[in-house]
């Protein structure tokens, strides 16, 4: 599995985000914070209002605004929502894509890999990473 820089960016710009004590921040200030080309953070906003992670306000004093807690938003969560479903490799969460996925030897060692990325990725917060609940 290999993270894109759209998802990078993504868990940057939301790392920010958590940082910023809860209030709207303009793209435009997490885009410098994070040195994120401002372009591709309108991008990743847009797809991260999509996914539900932050809502927008508008107005003078709007931006945007994590839409749930930093403690509820994993790595998975974001990596699953910006670039699909995390694998080291696609027979492992696609059985029919490979004709050996039944009798191959190393299958079982995918999907338990998988597995761990799951789990390893999952366990890792929002909150954790910007230091607000130390998990």
């Amino acid at each position: 599995m290999e993270v894109t820089r759209k998802t990078d960016y993504a868990i940057r710009l939301l790392q920010e985000l958590a940082r910023s004590g809860g209030g709207p921040v303009s793209v435009r200030e997490l885009a410098e914070r994070q040195n994120v080309p401002y372009a591709f953070a309108r991008s990743v906003q847009r797809d991260l209002v999509s996914a539900g992670f932050v809502t927008t306000l508008r107005g003078a004093k709007g931006g945007v605004v994590l839409a749930r807690t930093p403690a509820s938003i994993t790595l998975y969560d974001v990596v699953a929502s910006m670039q699909g479903t995390p694998s080291v490799a696609v027979c492992a969460h696609d059985p029919e894509w490979c004709e050996f996925s039944g009798g191959c030897a190393v299958h079982r060692v995918w999907c338990d890999a998988d597995a761990m990325l799951r789990e390893f990725l999952g366990s890792k917060t929002l909150a954790g990473l910007s230091d607000t609940d130390g998990k």
